[in-house]
């Protein structure tokens, strides 16, 4: 996770994850709770400016409406060293 960026999946759901696993569910809620608070708040304030957010990694397929894989998302897992 140390080439992972802050704002990476793994990265953002971590405590939320190991929280999961030690059962402390409370934490678990309160951390989801917050995460989920802070992405309300980006959306907003998108929305304020007028922005529409598109994911870096990700594109739409035009049949199926699907996710795959951008340049960028290509370049970031070859990166990694994990293949595509």
């Amino acid at each position: 996770m140390d080439k992972q960026l802050p704002l990476e999946s793994h990265q953002v759901w971590a405590e939320v994850t190991a929280s999961i696993h030690a059962k402390e569910w409370s934490k678990a809620t309160k951390l989801k709770q917050a995460i989920e608070a802070r992405q309300r708040k980006a959306a907003a304030a998108r929305k304020q400016r007028n922005e529409e957010w598109e994911p870096k990694y990700f594109v739409m397929e035009d049949n199926g409406g699907r996710a795959v894989l951008s340049p960028e998302g290509i370049e970031m897992v070859e990166s990694l060293g994990a293949g595509y």
